[in-house]
């Protein structure tokens, strides 16, 4: 599920559009043993062992109060990197890939990475660019003539740019690319474009938009004559070529599932209403590749930040893209909101093309991207002026409780090397532990459903959605996620666990008496054929 991030508002605010904000209530999840301390933190990337040597010690500290934190969270896996242009400073993995063998995680171990997949895309759209295939401010239409947007006037005004860029006034369903993301073939991403609806003028409103940026993310393809039926493999080939092997991301590829892929991989995370860590289901990704669907280690990750901070050559020396296309991508264009408890001294911050960039009072600039899949919670960002950038790679779904770990990470960094936004870490760390207990709360209200209440509404529903039992448990499955209900007192149902925990759901009888079922906050369905 993309429950992509653009922003922090608050920790307690709770909307889709952002990690922080999907936050609802959590349980405090079990601790995990792991193998990482202070002492296993590296540094790497470096010729001279006493060079690594002083690297490791700088960022001992550090490492310590990350481990402390990953440790006090009760996460089961996730890694850390700290880097600079030239060398990698830091590179701490964190605890186990699942609960079952107990495989510890490495710098290796591949993460599904999520939206940080958008700044990658941007940076395949700006080769085209520096080969002259693609312009910035060429119209999308110009460049692919199939490109059509929900009025005529967008379709004849919307540039490159634009579709990368969050400002198109084109506003996006919550379950569409949350829920469906798997659903639609390439050529039905692109066509149902047209059928979202505008909520504001261009560039006037910041509209976190998946499916915009998807189509974004094709349209090099598209101009150079790809087929909308070869868009999904060919856009898999092109990132492999153009932006993973070069940028020295050798483990990185396109894929929403590892299994028979790869075997050193991480397994998504969610704390259940008894405050204990379950696996989830891999959750599809499909067409929305250009939006969220790299699997890639904490090593392709460091790789990646570190190109970011060399201007666009590699760390082998390779020019992947111009410095000119690239810092493009970082320019922001639309205002992103501000938390205040979150961004004290933050003064402005802004959407570029799959990069927001925060600007402190200090004038130091931040630019990062977020990102959260079923199970997995993302973090990538630099800080151009300080040579300095992290990864925070983290198997915890987005909701309730995935972003804390790597807001922790960011802001104890922020903190300690800089002065800025003080305070914060343990503004976060105050409000995950107001989280775990929300949940467990919510724990203790709920009982088990009613076999004769929940009958009559068994069955397959619209959008895939099935409502099935097994004794006395009900589950709400969508493709390959499961979600088991419980009953609350007032008679609706909530998710008790998977990647909607803690999520109302609403079942009722339509005027002609056809079931129907409310995910609230995403979208309600009928029954379509009962069991």
């Amino acid at each position: 599920m993309e429950f992509d991030a653009a922003t922090a508002v608050s920790p307690a605010v709770s909307t889709r559009r952002s990690v922080i904000r999907g936050l609802v209530a959590a349980g405090l999840a079990t601790g995990l043993g792991t193998r990482s301390s202070a002492a296993t933190a590296r540094a790497a990337d470096t010729a001279d062992t006493a060079d690594s040597a002083d690297a490791a010690d700088d960022w001992g500290s550090f490492a310590a109060r990350v481990q402390e934190e990953f440790t006090a969270m009760g996460l089961v896996g996730a890694a850390v990197a700290v880097v600079s242009g030239d060398r990698v400073l830091l590179s701490l993995p964190l605890g186990v890939r699942d609960t079952e063998s107990r495989a510890p995680v490495t710098s290796s171990t591949r993460f599904l990475v999520a939206s940080t997949t958008k700044s990658m895309t941007s940076l395949l759209a700006a080769t085209y660019v520096d080969r002259r295939q693609l312009a910035w401010d060429q119209r999308a239409v110009d460049a692919w003539p199939g490109f059509r947007a929900p009025t005529d006037e967008l379709t004849r005004s919307l540039r490159v740019r634009d579709l990368l860029g969050m400002a198109t006034g084109i506003d996006e369903p919550p379950a569409l690319s949350g829920l469906h993301e798997g659903d639609p073939t390439a050529p039905q991403l692109l066509r149902s474009l047209t059928t979202l609806p505008v909520t504001a003028a261009p560039n006037t409103a910041y509209l976190y938009n998946n499916t915009v940026y998807s189509v974004g993310g094709y349209l090099p393809l598209l101009a150079t004559g790809v087929s909308g039926d070869a868009l999904t493999g060919r856009f898999a080939d092109e990132m492999r070529e153009q932006v993973y092997g070069p940028a020295g991301m050798a483990g990185a590829r396109i894929a929403d599932d590892p299994r028979g892929l790869v075997t050193d991989f991480m397994r998504g995370h969610v704390p259940d209403l008894t405050a204990a860590n379950r696996p989830l289901a891999f959750g599809p990704v499909g067409s929305y590749a250009p939006a969220g669907g790299t699997l890639a280690s904490l090593d392709d990750m460091a790789a990646y930040v570190r190109l970011q901070l060399r201007g666009g050559v590699s760390v082998d020396g390779r020019r992947v893209v111009s410095a000119a296309n690239l810092a493009e991508c970082w320019k922001p264009h639309i205002p992103v909101p501000l938390s205040p408890d979150l961004d004290p001294d933050v003064t402005a911050s802004g959407y570029g093309m799959g990069w927001i960039r925060n600007r402190f009072c200090d004038g130091t600039s931040l630019v990062w991207h977020n990102g959260g899949i079923d199970g997995f919670t993302s973090y990538i960002g630099f800080l151009p002026e300080h040579d300095l950038g992290l990864v925070v790679l983290n198997g915890m779904n987005p909701g309730p409780t995935g972003p804390y770990f790597y807001l922790y990470v960011l802001n104890l960094l922020l903190s300690e090397r800089f002065g800025l936004n003080k305070g914060v870490p343990e503004k976060v760390h105050a409000a995950y532990l107001a989280a775990l207990e929300d949940l467990r709360a919510l724990g203790r209200r709920t009982a088990p459903t009613d076999p004769g209440a929940t009958a009559p509404y068994l069955g397959h529903y619209e959008g895939g959605y099935r409502l099935t039992r097994n004794g006395r448990d009900l589950f709400l499955q969508l493709g390959p996620r499961t979600m088991p209900l419980g009953v609350l007192p007032d008679g609706s149902y909530v998710a008790m666990g998977g990647l909607l925990v803690g999520n109302e759901v609403r079942l009722a009888l339509d005027v002609d008496g056809t079931p129907r079922i409310e995910v609230v906050g995403f979208e309600t369905v009928r029954r379509t054929v009962g069991l």
